[in-house]
């Protein structure tokens, strides 16, 4: 017997059935817990929520037995439809995990405070996302056509009286008077040639000037204030940055999260040698 137990093809044959009998073990645990559906308490709890929300009255048992046995039938189709391989190269299926998975890791990441240095060192890196433009008030008088003869002779009558331009040109779709106003919102409003014009004139403060062209017709203007942009301190908006930077910040974690992700795979594409 001592013989026996000392012969090396013993040893192998013991281990042998010792790795079948726990790899038998586990696979009928994995097994048993594949064919396990577990209804938990927050299932049925999203449940609920999702039937008062859409009926208006708390489920009764009847109506909470449904949506658990549809529940069960999802989860059931599901797995078996794992089980024999149909999501595989579904684009659909696998746009949808992906997009979890992104989700999941987005989620999953925290984002830190930076330190005052370090978001006072980002806040000044991207000086441009912050930067407030000028902002212009304005009125105007309209003319539908660019060559009515009204527009020499009011321009004339603005000069001695250049208040009165309320009575002037032709009605008007819009506003005929504007305050503090970003080139972009006027560009918005006439077109970018217009807006382009308006900044051109913000040096001569309450002189009538024109005519104008726009996407809606020829103006007459007479720029009455600027408010000029710039960069605020960052005391001022400091909460305003912080958001950003966090939003940043959150951006930057998920692409070298979804990076590391990728580079544990090895990708090989057809037709294109290996570099």
């Amino acid at each position: 017997m001592q013989r026996l137990i000392k012969e090396p093809l013993i040893h192998f044959i013991l281990i042998a059935v010792a790795t079948f009998l726990v790899y038998g073990w586990l696979s009928h645990d994995q097994d048993r817990a594949d064919r396990t559906i577990v209804v938990t308490e927050g299932d049925l709890d999203r449940m609920a929520a999702l039937f008062t929300a859409e009926a208006g009255t708390l489920p009764s048992q009847q109506d909470l037995r449904a949506m658990i046995s549809d529940h069960v039938e999802q989860r059931a189709l599901a797995r078996e439809a794992q089980r024999l391989g149909l999501a595989q190269g579904d684009t659909v299926v696998e746009r949808r995990l992906a997009q979890k998975m992104s989700f999941m890791i987005t989620d999953t990441e925290a984002i830190p405070d930076p330190s005052e240095s370090e978001l006072e060192y980002w806040f000044n890196a991207n000086q441009a996302l912050f930067s407030e433009p000028d902002r212009l008030s304005f009125q105007h008088v309209y003319f539908s056509q660019p060559d009515d003869v009204r527009l020499g002779q009011t321009i004339q009558s603005l000069a001695a009286q250049p208040d009165a331009w309320r009575s002037k040109g032709d009605p008007f779709m819009l506003q005929r008077a504007y305050n503090d106003l970003p080139p972009r919102e006027i560009a918005r409003l006439f077109g970018g040639a217009f807006a382009t014009a308006v900044l051109q004139h913000a040096q001569t403060l309450d002189q009538w000037s024109g005519p104008i062209e726009s996407a809606l017709g020829t103006h007459l203007i007479r720029i009455k204030a600027v408010r000029e942009g710039g960069l605020p301190a960052l005391e001022q908006i400091r909460d305003r940055v912080l958001t950003r930077w966090r939003e940043e910040e959150g951006r930057r974690q998920a692409r070298a999260a979804i990076k590391a992700v990728v580079s544990k795979y090895q990708v090989e594409i057809e037709g294109v040698p290996a570099p």
